[in-house]
């Protein structure tokens, strides 16, 4: 019968093992927390780009109308452009009408980021007011998103996540969700198993003698039994 290595690959524990230094016991227990972290994620990076998304559109509407993913004068780089196309296009796939609202859902995380990024800096002064916040630019912003993109599409893939500054990631997913609607990062707060399960200790450490990456010994006593 299959092993639980067998089931997900020697390959895919591989990282978790050389965390824990070839202990086959601790490199579970290593990836276990792995998921147990990416699912106590999903929940705020969820709120975040569902609001990111909708603020945004709610802006650029009232600013270019309606039909904004469709204005040159607003969408003027061609990624931005391929991936109205491309939305568009599964959705007829999918048989559905394409209409505003279905049109939001369905473009990714990727598009919505880079209405934010140095080529849609004309976007700025319309899209400034929806954080609610002060002394912000648009290169923070946009920094902030592609750090969350990179930390979704982890833990979309089920791929490691320890080795990422966590806890600075939260916050900011927190304050983020925070600035475009206070309710939003309260519903996240309050929601959330993060607190719960992540350790105020380093999960991960450089050894100084080796140089190699390896579990914190602090951590140990956080990391679910096996």
């Amino acid at each position: 019968m299959p092993t639980f290595v067998d089931a997900i690959s020697a390959d895919r524990l591989s990282t978790y093992r050389l965390w824990a230094g070839q202990d086959d016991a601790l490199a579970r227990r290593l990836y276990t927390f792995n998921v147990q972290l990416s699912e106590a994620l999903y929940g705020p990076l969820h709120m975040l780009e569902v609001a990111i998304r909708n603020v945004a559109d709610r802006k650029l509407s009232a600013v270019y109308g309606l039909d904004w993913m469709d204005d040159p004068q607003a969408l003027r780089h061609h990624y931005q452009q391929d991936c109205v196309v491309k939305a568009r296009d599964q959705l007829a796939r999918n048989r559905k009408a394409g209409t505003h609202g279905q049109m939001v859902a369905e473009l990714n995380f990727g598009f919505w980021s880079s209405l934010f990024g140095r080529h849609s800096n004309h976007l700025w002064q319309h899209l400034r007011p929806i954080f609610q916040t002060t002394g912000i630019q648009r290169k923070d912003i946009a920094l902030q998103l592609e750090n969350f993109r990179a930390l979704r599409n982890r833990v979309a893939h089920y791929e490691p996540i320890l080795g990422l500054p966590l806890a600075q990631r939260y916050a900011d997913i927190i304050t983020l969700t925070g600035w475009l609607s206070p309710s939003a990062a309260a519903w996240t707060n309050g929601a959330s198993k993060w607190n719960d399960l992540y350790p105020g200790v380093p999960i991960l450490i450089v050894d100084p003698a080796t140089n190699l990456t390896r579990v914190s010994d602090g951590v140990l006593q956080f990391l679910p039994a096996m």
